[in-house]
C-alpha cells in the first residue's frame, strides 16, 4: 500500500510539473533604459527571454521608457500592447499624432508621442498627409504613394514629411525681433508659407501661414504689414535694416557716376532693399526701392538692382539738345521760344551753349571742337560757355547783350527789317 501511494505522489507530480512548464510563456525582457537600450527598442528578439504565467507585453512610460516583459496588470493602448504566445512582444513602436499641429512642429520629438503598435502582422510606422492639408503619424499598415509612407523599424516616422514642409521661425513679442534655434517649427499644413508682421521693434509676430494663433498672415494675404516668403526659415527679417546706399536725383543726368551715391533711409521688414531707375518721357529719376512709391517693374518703365550704388546704369532715353547758329536761327540768340528751335539727339547726355566770334552756339557738347569744350570746361570769360545734363533742350538760357547785325545773319536781319516796316505802318 506504501508502495502504490508512493507511485501515485510521484506520477503527479511530474504532471503538474509537466502543466507549470506548459502554461509558462517565454516573453522577451529588456528596458530602453539599461545597458542594451538601443537593441531593445530596434532588434528585441536579441534580447534574453523570461518564463511569464499570463503572457507578455510592451509598454512605454509617459517619460519615453520602453519596457518589454510579462503582461502589465493594466495594458491598455497606445502606450501598451499585450499577447499571449512565445516572444511575441516584439511590437514596433511609432510616433502618433493625428492632425494635431504638434504632428508638424519639434515637439512630436517627445516621447509622450510614441506609441507601441499591435503586435499583428505588417504593422509599420506610418506618415500621411489628410485632406485637409494635414498630417497625421501613426501605426498602420505599409503603403506607398505621394501622400504616405511607411516603414519598419521603431521610431522611424519621426522625420518632418512631407520632406518639402515648411519650416519657419514661429514666435511673438518683445523678443521676436531676433532668432533662436528654439523658434524653428514645421507648419502644420503642407501648403503652408512664412509669414513676418509687426508695428515696432518690440511688437513683432513671425510663424507658418497655418498657425491657428491670435496674429497671423494668410497664404494669400494682400496686407502690406503681411510679408509672405516661400522658402524654410525664411522669415527672418528685422523690423528695420540697412537699406544700403543708391544714385538718388530727380531729372537725373542719363548716366552718373557710382561715387556719387547717397545712404538710404532703414527699410522696415516689408520694404525691398536695392536702387532703381525710372524713365518717364525723356527725365530719368534714381532712388532707394523702399521709398519707391508702387512696384518697379516693366511697366512703369521701372529697372531694379540689389548691389549697394547700381543704379549708374546709362539709359536709353531721347535725350535732346537745341543745335543752331545766331547768323542762321534768328531765335538762337535770345531762345525766347526753345520749344520752336531745332534739336538733337545727344547720346553723351550733355549739351552746351556759349558764344564764339560773336555768333552764339547750341549743340550737343559732344559736337563742339576741342578748343571751344577746353574753353567751356575753364569757363573762359567772354564766351558765356555753359554745358548741362537735364534731357530735354536743357542749353536754352539767352546769352547775355543784344545780338548784333552780324550775329543776326540773313534770316534775322529779315526779319528785324520786316517788324520795322511793320511798325512804320
Amino acid at each position: 500500500m506504501i508502495g502504490y501511494n508512493l507511485c501515485v505522489f510521484l506520477i503527479t507530480a511530474v504532471v503538474f510539473s509537466q502543466l507549470d512548464s506548459t502554461v509558462a510563456i517565454p516573453c522577451y525582457s529588456c528596458n530602453s533604459t539599461g545597458t542594451d537600450a538601443g537593441n531593445c527598442l530596434m532588434s528585441p528578439s536579441t534580447q534574453n527571454s523570461i518564463d511569464c504565467e499570463t503572457g507578455c507585453s510592451t509598454s512605454i512610460s509617459e517619460d519615453g521608457t520602453l519596457i518589454r516583459g510579462c503582461q502589465l496588470t493594466s495594458c491598455t493602448s497606445p502606450s501598451c500592447w499585450s499577447c499571449q504566445t512565445d516572444n511575441c512582444n516584439t511590437n514596433i513602436v511609432c510616433k502618433e499624432c493625428l492632425g494635431l499641429e504638434d504632428c508638424a512642429t519639434a515637439n512630436v520629438t517627445d516621447a509622450k508621442y510614441n506609441a507601441v503598435c499591435p503586435s499583428s502582422a505588417g504593422q509599420q510606422c506610418v506618415s500621411q498627409v489628410n485632406g485637409n492639408k494635414t498630417v497625421s503619424l501613426l501605426c498602420g499598415t505599409a503603403c506607398s504613394s505621394a501622400t504616405c509612407t511607411s516603414c519598419a523599424t521603431s521610431l522611424c516616422n519621426a522625420n518632418l514629411y512631407p520632406a518639402d514642409r515648411r519650416q519657419c521661425y514661429s514666435c511673438s513679442g518683445t523678443d521676436c525681433n531676433k532668432f533662436e534655434e528654439s523658434m524653428i517649427t514645421g507648419c502644420s499644413q503642407t501648403d503652408a508659407k512664412c509669414f513676418t508682421t509687426g508695428t515696432s521693434e518690440t511688437n513683432m509676430t513671425r510663424g507658418c501661414t497655418s498657425a491657428d494663433t491670435a496674429i497671423k498672415c494668410a497664404a494669400d494675404s494682400t496686407d502690406p504689414d503681411c510679408l509672405i516668403c516661400d522658402t524654410n526659415l525664411c522669415n527672418t527679417l528685422q523690423y528695420q535694416r540697412d537699406a544700403g546706399s543708391c544714385l538718388i536725383c530727380d531729372n537725373c543726368a542719363a548716366q552718373q557716376d557710382a561715387n556719387d551715391k547717397k545712404s538710404c533711409d532703414l527699410a522696415l521688414y516689408n520694404q525691398t532693399i536695392g536702387c532703381y531707375t525710372v524713365t518717364t518721357g525723356t527725365t530719368v529719376s534714381r532712388g532707394c526701392l523702399n521709398k519707391l512709391d508702387g512696384e518697379c517693374s516693366a511697366t512703369n518703365n521701372c529697372t531694379s538692382c540689389s548691389e549697394s550704388g547700381c543704379n549708374v546704369a546709362a539709359v536709353d532715353v531721347a535725350f535732346e539738345c537745341i543745335a543752331c547758329i545766331s547768323n542762321e536761327v534768328a531765335d538762337c540768340w535770345s531762345a525766347t521760344k526753345p520749344e520752336e528751335l531745332p534739336v538733337v539727339k545727344c547720346d553723351n547726355g550733355t549739351c552746351f551753349s556759349g558764344i564764339w566770334r560773336g555768333l552764339g552756339v547750341r549743340d550737343c557738347f559732344t559736337s563742339a571742337s576741342q578748343l571751344m569744350q577746353y574753353q567751356c570746361d575753364h569757363k573762359v570769360e567772354g564766351h558765356q560757355c555753359t554745358t548741362c545734363t537735364t534731357p530735354t533742350k536743357c542749353n536754352k538760357d539767352p546769352f547775355n547783350g543784344a545780338a548784333s547785325l552780324s550775329q543776326m545773319g540773313v534770316v534775322g536781319l529779315l526779319m528785324t527789317l520786316m517788324l520795322a516796316l511793320r511798325s512804320s505802318l
